[in-house]
Order: structure tokens, then sequence, then C-alpha cells
């Protein structure tokens, strides 16, 4: 049984806690699990897996290699779905293309698999969902659909980017009020001090910023921020209550 998330609003707009999911072209979707001698387990909410296969909360738990992949191929062999993207953790990632090697999947699909599958930038890696993506409809496209729309990143002294607020840029024109510029004041004579010693340098300089790897400058679609304390899905209520869903 496969759960599902979040989509989007009926008629569009921000949905709390996503920088996406807003244009009806997103979904979150649980991955496939199984037990012991392959049973199927169904997960009342998305669980968390590493790159071996294996949940943290869940023993016993492993991710589908099989059932997974074939949840990709389906979408992306679908003559109607369009897929442009299906985020999820690179370790997932690398398991499943491994998957489809070893399953000698034709090599235009692994080709295809290899660009679709990725993990994003500007978010928490997915390691607990798939985040699938498809492109605009053709009824849409130059409607106010953006196939890919590009975010304000402000950078902070440490290099690091975050989405700017909306409406909340600072003024450049020129209603903007110049900071006056403080009056000279005339000092007052001060009394020396005792001599200070002079300070002891630090036994160890500190540690230079991080660098970017070159990974870290790949084109990968920013879904967002991260948002502290919240999963990289935000369920509006527990997963056993979707049986509504699939009325």
């Amino acid at each position: 049984m496969l759960s599902v998330g979040h989509l989007s609003k009926r008629g569009g707009g921000e949905l709390d806690h996503h920088a996406s999911h807003e244009s009806g072209r997103d979904a979150d979707v649980g991955f496939y699990v199984s037990g012991a001698g392959g049973k199927a387990l169904y997960a009342p909410h998305f669980v968390a897996f590493t790159g071996d296969a294996h949940a943290k909360t869940w023993p016993g738990a492993r991710f589908d290699d099989a059932k997974n992949w074939a949840f990709v191929e389906a979408l992306l062999t679908d003559p109607e779905a369009h897929v442009t993207h299906v985020f999820v953790a690179q370790p997932l990632k690398d398991r499943l293309m491994a998957y489809a090697t070893k399953m000698q999947v034709r090599e235009a699909l692994r080709t295809r698999a290899a660009e679709t599958l990725m993990q994003p930038k500007g978010a928490l890696p997915h390691d607990d969902h798939f985040h699938v993506r498809i492109s605009c409809p053709r009824s849409r496209q130059g409607e106010g659909c953006i196939e890919n729309p590009e975010r304000k990143v402000a950078r902070t002294a440490r290099g690091h980017g975050h989405v700017a607020s909306r409406g909340h840029a600072p003024s450049s024109g020129p209603s903007a009020r110049p900071t006056p510029a403080p009056s000279p004041r005339t000092p007052k004579p001060v009394a020396p001090s005792k001599p200070v010693e002079p300070a002891r340098e630090q036994a160890k300089s500190e540690p230079h910023a991080k660098r970017a790897t070159p990974e870290e400058h790949h084109d990968v679609p920013k879904l967002g921020p991260v948002v502290p304390g919240l999963d990289s899905v935000v369920i509006p209520a527990p997963m056993d209550d979707v049986d509504g869903l699939h009325d």
C-alpha cells in the first residue's frame, strides 16, 4: 500500500511549511516498505531510511528496492504523467540505480532515472518519501505556469543562502532615506591608564569557513529553505486518517 502526503491546496496557492506544492504539480509519496521474507508492510506515516535500506525508527523494516524502482519506472514511462523531477535522498537514489543495473533495465530508462532522481538543495534530504513533480500542462504553458521558478537568495557573511522574505526587500529607490552621519564631538582629555599586558595570542586559530564542494554547485532545483523542527513533509493528520483520501 502506498502512502500519499501533501499535494496542493484546491485552487493552488501557498502551502504551510512548503516552498513548493503551490501549483498542483507536486506530490509527496511514501516509500514501499517490506519486512522479513519480503512481506509488504504498511507504514502509517513516512519512515526515513538510510543507504543500507534500514530504518532507525522501525527495526526490521526495509526500503523495498524492487517495488520502489517499479514505482519510479512507472512514473517515468507513463505517457500522460510527464514527470520532470523525483526528489529523494542521494543514498536511496544510489540503491535504486544499483537495482536497475542489476536487473539489466535498458540503458535509456536508467539514464532518464539518473537525471530525474535527485536530492534537492535548500531542503531536507527527502529520506522518508518521494517528492514527485510533473511538468506544466500544455494548456497552462505561457499562462502563468512556470516550469522552474527562480528564487531570490540572500547571502550571509558565512555564505549560506536563504530565501528572501516576500515583501520585505530593503528599499533602494529614491524614497530611501540615507542615515545621517553623526555630528563630530571634541574628545575629552583622558587620564593615562596603567599599562596593560599584551593579550595572549590564541593557541589555535579559528577554523576557516567550509568551502563549497563541486557537488554543491550542481544545478539542482531548490525546494525552499529548511524549516527548523519540521520533517521534510508535514502530515496534517496521522497517516492512519488518510483512508479518507482514497474516497
